[in-house]
């Protein structure tokens, strides 16, 4: 009876460095897509971002309608792609991967830099997100809904020129400083 308490112990402690391992694997596959992404939308790369989508891709963008299906997310791009806003900066950090089969959820933050019209300083975020990729046929990912938010608060933005965020996700407990730049 002990040695089986003592396989079973070990089977479930290989079970659980595999598990990491996986975990940790496909954190480091999301990142690398995230970071193919991150360039195509510094570069400007619209049909390579749009690539990445699923046909009835839902996006959910902070303070506008949503976006429902391929179509949909090109005549977005088109938007954005026409409002002289340029990304400077991007980067996307993958902080967790949930496996549920076909989908994975990826759950992560960002930040980046933008130029945009009428500002005389770049204006610099930080959020977080969640994507859900789909995983295709031939073992590839297409990210079939998404959504981020700011850690920065607009209303408080407009109040004054620098801005500390709300609370505090800093594992030490105390505030980030984040500056941001408007006119």
């Amino acid at each position: 009876m002990k040695n089986l308490i003592i396989i079973c112990i070990t089977l479930l402690l290989a079970s659980l460095q595999i598990h990491a391992q996986d975990e940790g694997d496909m954190k480091a596959k999301f990142n690398d897509m995230n970071s193919k992404l991150a360039k195509m939308m510094l570069d400007n790369d619209y049909d390579g971002i749009l690539s990445f989508y699923t046909d009835d891709i839902i996006s959910l963008p902070s303070y506008q309608p949503m976006v429902r299906g391929l179509d949909a997310m090109k005549k977005a791009q088109e938007m954005n792609k026409n409002s002289g806003t340029k990304m400077t900066a991007f980067d996307l950090n993958t902080t967790d991967v949930i496996d549920a089969g076909k989908y994975f959820i990826d759950i992560g933050t960002y930040t980046l830099t933008m130029d945009l019209p009428g500002m005389k300083m770049p204006y610099n975020d930080k959020g977080k997100y969640v994507s859900v990729w789909e995983k295709q046929d031939d073992g590839s990912f297409k990210i079939k809904v998404e959504t981020w938010n700011s850690d920065i608060n607009p209303w408080k933005m407009m109040q004054g020129g620098k801005h500390e965020c709300d609370h505090n996700d800093d594992e030490q407990g105390k505030p980030e400083k984040m500056e941001t730049h408007h006119k």
